[in-house]
């Protein structure tokens, strides 16, 4: 039986398209890695925060990443051992959760 071209062909591009599906699309190299090279564990005044990102464990890095966004645009990646924002981390949960809960209307049923 003689092997044909497009067999090979055909094969080939199902492959291919196998392999496409098996990565994201918007993955590139860079989103890949852990963001924090270097981690501080120097205390940052909460006033200074513009936003703060708490990146859990998973295939991008193997640690867990805290990235401060300060008001002046700059970053800086907290070691997730510092006492300091695990206790700034404490507090904006327990601030949030009482938010939610003074935003939750009461229901009342009318028979």
């Amino acid at each position: 039986m003689p092997f044909k071209p497009h067999y090979l062909l055909v094969s080939l591009t199902l492959c291919w398209f196998v392999a496409l599906q098996a990565f994201p699309m918007n993955s590139c190299a860079a989103c890949q890695k852990c963001r924090c090279i270097r981690t501080s564990s120097a205390f940052i005044s909460p006033r200074l925060f513009h936003r703060i990102e708490i990146l859990p464990p998973g295939a991008h890095c193997r640690q867990t990443e805290i990235i401060v966004t300060k008001k002046d645009k700059a970053t800086v990646c907290v070691t997730p051992d510092a006492r300091w924002i695990n206790k700034v981390i404490a507090k904006l949960q327990r601030t949030n959760k009482k938010k939610r809960s003074a935003e939750l209307p009461i229901s009342t049923t009318i028979e």
